[in-house]
């Protein structure tokens, strides 16, 4: 059966040390987490990621995340900042600032729901049914092409890819 993207993403989301990694890797690293859970997505789905499907997903991520989910992301930081430390303002104008951060949150939420609809759709390899060790090397493999070469490696970076490879991969807790 076939997994969406979305479906994807936030089923492995859910996980803690998945979060957390991610997070890590947006906040430290300035990564895309959605081009890199699709890297991993498309090796569970299909493998390795063909130089052209690479190049189209980069393109279009790198445009569309610092346009909009960036976009959308700083301005409900600085909304989150801003309430917390004016001390000048009434209650309810701090109500006011954190609603509209809750909106603009789930609004970010719809533009990387929409950023991930549309790198699935640039996929246009054919569904495989792989074991998890060619599953696993394709991940990895994917997840450094998308790094490529502008992106500067350290400890502190490859710690975090295994450690998000690794809970990529582990069995989903038992219920």
């Amino acid at each position: 059966m076939h997994e969406s993207f979305w479906d994807y993403s936030c089923r492995v989301y859910s996980r803690t040390q998945v979060s957390e990694t991610c997070l890590a890797l947006q906040n430290e690293h300035d990564l895309d987490v959605n081009l890199l859970l699709f890297a991993v997505w498309h090796a569970h789905t299909r493998g390795p990621l063909d130089t052209a499907t690479l190049q189209a997903a980069k393109d279009y991520s790198v445009a569309y995340s610092g346009a909009v989910v960036r976009s959308l992301r700083k301005a409900r930081t600085w909304l989150r900042k801003k309430a917390q430390g004016m001390d000048d303002i009434s209650m309810l104008e701090r109500e006011g600032m954190l609603d509209l951060r809750d909106q603009v949150k789930a609004l970010e939420l719809h533009a990387e729901h929409f950023q991930q609809d549309r790198l699935e759709a640039i996929s246009k390899s054919p569904i495989k049914v792989l074991d998890e060790a060619t599953q696993r090397q394709a991940a990895s493999d994917n997840l450094y092409a998308v790094l490529g070469t502008e992106t500067t490696r350290d400890e502190a970076l490859e710690t975090k890819l295994d450690t998000l490879l690794n809970a990529l991969f582990e069995p989903p807790p038992s219920a």
